[in-house]
């Protein structure tokens, strides 16, 4: 069984969206700040998992108030090739000089162990660990508070943050295979 229908037997739907809009594509949206992005290029399902905002899969609730419990806003389960991804995606309106996206991203991995470790126990079937990535997507970029055209190419590129490789996007429509 793949890690997708297992997370789909053992989550709340009010957290996870396992449909596509149209067929080939997902929209991940974040009310708070106005602002949706679209996965296209949907040649599998995708499990989208909410992990911020109001319907949730909340953070260890004993950890303190703080950057401990900041996670990112989605995380994206696909099959492609035949292999599992997980895809971490923090959605942000304007990017800054200054923030925590990338902590967010980076303290966000720990759930997906907690979900593999679930996912073995209630299934009895020990998941193969899916390949990880990191994803920044926002709509601008602000510096000393003045906004910066968004970039119409909308490039992808890649930093290191830590032990991780964040992949940066501007725009509101990506490919899967960008993220991947």
């Amino acid at each position: 069984m793949t890690l997708y229908r297992q997370l789909e037997g053992i989550l709340e739907k009010r957290v996870i969206r396992s449909e596509t809009d149209g067929g080939n594509r997902v929209t991940l949206r974040q009310r708070s700040a106005d602002m949706s992005v679209t996965v296209v290029g949907l040649s599998c399902p995708v499990a989208a998992i909410r992990m911020g905002g109001k319907a949730r899969l909340d953070h260890l609730p004993c950890l303190q108030n703080g950057p401990g419990r900041k996670v990112c806003d989605y995380l994206l389960i696909a099959r492609i090739d035949g292999a599992d991804h997980a895809i971490f995606v923090e959605l942000k309106k304007a990017l800054t000089a200054k923030g925590d996206p990338e902590e967010r991203l980076l303290r966000s991995r720990p759930l997906l162990d907690y979900l593999l470790a679930v996912c073995d126990i209630e299934t009895g079937g020990k998941p193969p660990r899916p390949s990880v990535s990191y994803v920044l997507v926002y709509d601008e970029i602000r510096l000393n508070k003045a906004p910066v055209r968004p970039d119409p190419s909308g490039k992808i590129d890649e930093i290191p943050y830590k032990s991780i490789s964040v992949k940066r996007f501007q725009g509101s429509e990506l490919e899967l295979a960008d993220l991947v």
